[in-house]
């Protein structure tokens, strides 16, 4: 099967495609893997390209370690491409637009200065070539952060530090999730690997030496399925609300509602919640409760 078809079946016969967490967990491997095989290791370009997304692998602010809370975005065109697998920093070019490079690579770099998050943002251009995580430190010592941008009049502020070709800025993500959602930094490419060929390469197999390569999600492989043992929890909630939440739109989309927030504290977009309501009492239990005179 494709990788999507793979992910599909493993959800609905068991829990998702597999999460390898440790070199423990890819020794099991052995053995079992005959051929290329699908695990559930992902680089959904839905969550990268022209956008700025809110998943684990989308784009982020090193400033506050989350994804844009504005939306704003310059690439340039046909940016960002994630080239060879390795591009996963961005940098301000001199036109203004952004552009994706190999974070190891060395360039100049702008700074931001903000007493607190509300304050207006002052730019520093460094003239000192270094690598993105280099550069971040350098701004994290000596100002606020390596520069954020969160709208037009900010991006051209950027431009008006001085005479500038490309710098780093605090934009950057985190290449491949795993379909469980499950925050597991373990890898084990292969070398040379990921090297997304032909710009079309974001799903990952396991191959016969246990060793990871990125492929196009479109191929057709075995796939490994994880089975997590399902477990059932009651969370009492008190709600204060003037809705009717016997109605049921309203109740269930609050539940979707609690749903999303549980799912994304959790690190899990699996779960299944359903309201367990207490049944009232009934009228005349209640209608026992009544002083009564004592005897005289």
């Amino acid at each position: 099967m494709n990788w999507a078809d793979a992910r599909q079946y493993c959800r609905a016969n068991h829990t998702d495609l597999a999460t390898i967490e440790s070199s423990a967990e890819n020794s099991k491997l052995n053995g079992l893997v005959t051929s290329d095989t699908w695990i559930g290791l992902n680089d959904d370009s839905a969550s990268w390209r022209n956008k700025m997304g809110k998943d684990r692998n989308s784009w982020r602010w090193s400033s506050t370690g989350e994804t844009s809370k504005t939306g704003y975005q310059n690439w340039q065109a046909y940016k960002p491409d994630y080239y060879d697998g390795l591009e996963s920093c961005a940098v301000l070019l001199s036109s203004g637009k952004w552009d994706d490079k190999d974070c190891d690579t060395e360039n100049d770099f702008v700074c931001y200065d903000a007493p607190d998050p509300q304050s207006q943002k002052t730019y520093v251009l460094v003239k000192l070539s270094k690598t993105w995580s280099d550069a971040l430190a350098y701004c994290r010592t000596h100002h606020t952060d390596l520069a954020m941008i969160e709208d037009a009049q900010e991006n051209e502020a950027l431009l008006n530090t001085g005479r500038l070709y490309q710098v780093w800025i605090g934009l950057y993500r985190n290449p491949w999730k795993w379909s469980s959602n499950r925050d597991s930094s373990y890898r084990n490419w292969k070398e040379g690997q990921p090297n997304n060929y032909l710009g079309n390469q974001h799903c990952a197999f396991s191959d016969v030496e246990n060793t990871w390569q990125d492929a196009s999600c479109s191929e057709e492989y075995p796939f490994l399925c994880e089975e997590v043992p399902k477990i059932e929890k009651t969370i009492l909630l008190k709600i204060h609300t003037d809705a009717d939440l016997s109605d049921p739109a309203i109740s269930n989309q609050l539940l979707q509602k609690i749903s999303a927030q549980l799912s994304e504290k959790m690190g899990r977009d699996n779960l299944s919640l359903k309201w367990k309501i207490q049944p009232q009492k009934k009228e005349e239990e209640k209608d026992k409760a009544v002083d009564q005179c004592p005897a005289k």
